[in-house]
């Protein structure tokens, strides 16, 4: 036997865990119930905000007798899935490695485990994810690209150029003394790992390059004067090491 008013209990959930996870209803991420007539089902589904695993747990501890056999539903904004591809990159994973599909369910993998996934830090993250929907998007209107274009976009063509577009200096994000540095010096499999997942030189590496350049420019040298505290630190570390080494091999 279903519980008296049940329909009415469960949209009232619906309402009620919305303000409890504080979810923006101009963001679409508000709980809504719906009802299936085929299935004679009913599913919370939200967009972005707290895992289905939270909802799960919440939806029992407000009202358990109506949720039994009750359905939950978590999608994502754009710029979930964007945020999601830019850290799922960052992670150093191998790109490239299989099809749209594929990297859309490795960042799904991700956003799973993800509380309030759509919500970039404000600054260069934000900026980040906004460049890569634009150009996923590609003139054809706000909101057109999926996140298999989104994400698919990263594994083909990785982090680097949403930082520093080709031949537009001047639209570039900020960079660190040490990305900087990268960008201009990291060769081969270096300057791979830089356009796929920001991976940077080491400071002594970077260092060393613009000792070695004769025609680094005035930025260049700046850049690297800003790292000898760095040098330092990374010195100190690996002598600790070597001496470590030294005391244990006798």
């Amino acid at each position: 036997m279903p519980p008296k008013n049940r329909s009415t209990r469960i949209r009232k959930l619906a309402v009620g865990l919305s303000e409890r996870f504080a979810l923006d209803y101009g963001k679409r991420e508000w709980i809504e119930a719906a009802y299936d007539d085929r299935h004679a089902q009913w599913t919370l589904s939200w967009t972005d905000g707290p895992t289905a695993a939270q909802v799960t747990r919440a939806a029992r501890a407000a009202d358990k007798e109506v949720t039994d056999g009750l359905h939950y539903e978590r999608h994502y904004s754009q710029r979930a899935y964007a945020l999601g591809a830019i850290h799922w990159a960052l992670t150093g994973e191998e790109l490239q490695g299989g099809t749209d599909w594929w990297a859309a369910s490795r960042v799904e993998e991700r956003l799973a485990k993800a509380k309030t996934p759509g919500r970039p830090k404000p600054g260069r993250e934000t900026d980040m994810v906004e460049r890569l929907i634009e150009a996923a998007d590609n003139g054809r209107g706000r909101n057109f690209a999926g996140g298999q274009e989104i994400c698919g976009l990263v594994n083909k063509r990785g982090l680097s150029w949403l930082l520093t577009p080709a031949g537009q200096p001047a639209d570039w994000l900020p960079l660190t003394p040490l990305e900087l540095l990268t960008t201009r010096y990291a060769q081969g499999e270096q300057q791979q790992a830089w356009w796929n997942n920001l991976t940077p030189l080491t400071a002594l590496e970077a260092f060393a390059a613009v000792q070695a350049d004769p025609q680094a420019p005035g930025e260049a040298i700046d850049a690297a004067l800003a790292l000898v505290p760095d040098l330092h630190t990374a010195i100190d570390d690996a002598a600790a090491d070597l001496r470590t080494r030294a005391s244990t091999s006798t």
